[in-house]
């Protein structure tokens, strides 16, 4: 029994680790993609408040 509980708790560790790794992956993707799009890292956490122009 004690087998299967380490078992159990390494797969589980095995599948959190990758999901971490993959949204570290899905991150620096998106960052990346908004620097080759023109888009400054300091323009992302701190947007432009929009104007309403009245015509």
């Amino acid at each position: 029994m004690k087998m299967f509980e380490r078992l159990t708790l390494m797969t589980v560790t095995t599948v959190y680790a990758g999901y971490l790794i993959q949204q570290a992956i899905r991150t620096r993707a998106e960052r990346l993609f908004r620097l080759a799009a023109g888009e400054s890292p300091y323009e992302r956490t701190h947007p432009k408040p929009r104007s309403s122009k009245a015509s």
